[in-house]
């Protein structure tokens, strides 16, 4: 028995030696690498930006399972006869664009054609630029989106657009996607620096209902970031980057100005008061007005405006985040970082300069409740009047819950209804009970995460136009909750 084991494991010895390469000692020597195993990285879960969770997924649909009305655009001519086609319902974009009013122009009678047969989609602005040596050549266009449905712009890259803004008017289910939005800014030595002269902003809403705007980068402009006018509702802004620091488009208008400063008084009056050009620069910078939530006092059709931002990375915005006029805004995972802005308002001064630093700012019955975020040395986080007139109707209301103010000094976590809470607001306009107009409860479902997490969750996903591998930008998950 001994025997036929031992005759057994002999044959299989031999046998696995047969296998193998064998290595003899007069061989020239092989390295071996050592194996070695890799685990396999987790794969990033794209669900927190699969959906508006806002807003606007009252009315947004999924976009990935469309065929028809999808045009793809290659350049400026491309995107504006794409937006010409009554059928469209997704255009993506795949190159930069230039879509200023004198370059249309240009590009257009070298394709012996003109603007005026664009018109329903694409006009010259009324205001075109005074001061910018790059705008003055590009001019200022406009981009009519009026009337659509069911309406995707988009990028897979995260593509820049310059020199315009866009009007979105009497239009539904429109989806703005991945788009860096830039130039559209000059110096205003009109009005020292109140900047009144040029309505650019970025958007401008009416009368429209289920609006995303997701994963945009917006470099500084001339008046505000998006605009929301009468009865328009369902709105949201998401995975944003507002980016307002200095940059060459900057450093070009303040140079021409330097340059022929005996022409421009009030650039002249900041210089003679020995505040230095790279101060200006940074001043130019930051975006004075960020978002007007109902644009005049008293407007009609307010009411009904409703708004969610949420996941943004702000850095440098004054003003305006958001100004609201009698309707609903729910703010929540934001940054907004006013620390550059803070030191400069420290060491500069001049008795022209208008230079705020304020957050919120709710009025006329206007609500605001704001979650698990972070204001970072704004000096006044809150205000909720804005009208000489004390009359209560122009009070706002807001709610904070579980956020962090921070300022050089101290900090301060928790919500508005804590008692001895430092998130209150300025002025002597009493607060008034919170409540929204248009619903009893968030009417989305949404996720909150401990603010301290955010600058995590930033790194991970990050805010602002870029190229996410394996992304699909058209689909949208219309219920989240499941």
């Amino acid at each position: 028995m001994r025997r036929l084991i031992s005759l057994i494991m002999f044959i299989l010895v031999v046998l696995m030696m047969s296998s193998c390469s064998i290595i003899k000692p007069e061989d020239p020597a092989i390295p071996i690498d050592p194996i070695v195993v890799v685990p396999k990285e987790k794969p990033i879960n794209y669900d927190l930006i699969e959906s508006p969770y806002g807003f606007s997924a009252i009315s947004i649909t999924d976009r990935s399972q469309i065929d028809d009305g999808y045009y793809i655009a290659e350049n400026e001519i491309a995107f504006l006869d794409a937006l010409m086609q009554t059928n469209v319902k997704i255009i993506e974009i795949t190159n930069d664009l230039n879509l200023g009013s004198i370059e249309i122009a240009t590009m257009l009678s070298d394709a012996s054609k003109n603007m005026s047969m664009y018109s329903d989609v694409f006009r010259a602005d009324s205001k075109q630029a005074l001061l910018h040596p790059t705008l003055i050549e590009s001019g200022i266009g406009l981009v009519r989106i009026i009337g659509r449905e069911n309406l995707t712009i988009f990028s897979n890259t995260g593509i820049t657009i310059k020199h315009a803004s866009f009007n979105i008017d009497n239009s539904s289910n429109i989806v703005i996607r991945n788009l860096h939005l830039s130039e559209l800014w000059e110096w205003d030595e009109l009005n020292l620096g109140t900047y009144k002269r040029n309505d650019w902003d970025y958007f401008e809403v009416e009368k429209s209902d289920g609006i995303w705007f997701d994963h945009l980068t917006f470099d500084q402009a001339y008046d505000g970031i998006i605009d929301v006018k009468e009865y328009s509702s369902n709105l949201t802004l998401s995975w944003s980057k507002l980016n307002f620091v200095p940059n060459t488009f900057i450093e070009d208008q303040i140079n021409a100005l330097e340059m022929n400063q005996n022409e421009y008084p009030f650039y002249k009056s900041l210089r003679d008061s020995d505040i230095s050009v790279e101060d200006i620069i940074e001043l130019g910078s930051y975006q004075k007005k960020g978002f007007n939530l109902g644009n005049t006092t008293d407007g009609i059709g307010f009411e009904s405006i409703s708004m969610t931002f949420h996941h943004l990375e702000i850095f440098n915005l004054m003003d305006r985040m958001p100004r609201i006029r009698k309707g609903d805004v729910h703010v929540y995972q934001i940054i907004l970082d006013n620390e550059a802005l803070y030191n400069l308002r420290l060491r500069v001064s001049h008795p022209s300069l208008s230079m705020v630093n304020q957050g919120i700012v709710t009025t006329e019955q206007g609500a605001v409740l704001m979650e698990n975020s972070i204001y970072k040395y704004v000096s006044t986080p809150i205000k909720n009047h804005q009208d000489d007139d004390q009359d209560t109707k122009y009070t706002g209301k807001y709610q904070i819950i579980n956020s962090e103010w921070v300022m050089p000094n101290r900090t301060f976590f928790g919500s508005s209804s804590d008692k001895n809470t430092l998130w209150i607001h300025s002025g002597p306009d009493l607060a008034i009970p919170f409540e929204f107009r248009n619903h009893e409860n968030i009417p989305y479902y949404y996720k909150l995460e401990d603010l301290y997490y955010l600058p995590e969750t930033f790194d991970k996903y990050p805010t602002g136009s870029q190229a996410i591998d394996g992304f699909i930008w058209l689909y949208i998950n219309t219920n989240p909750a499941n």
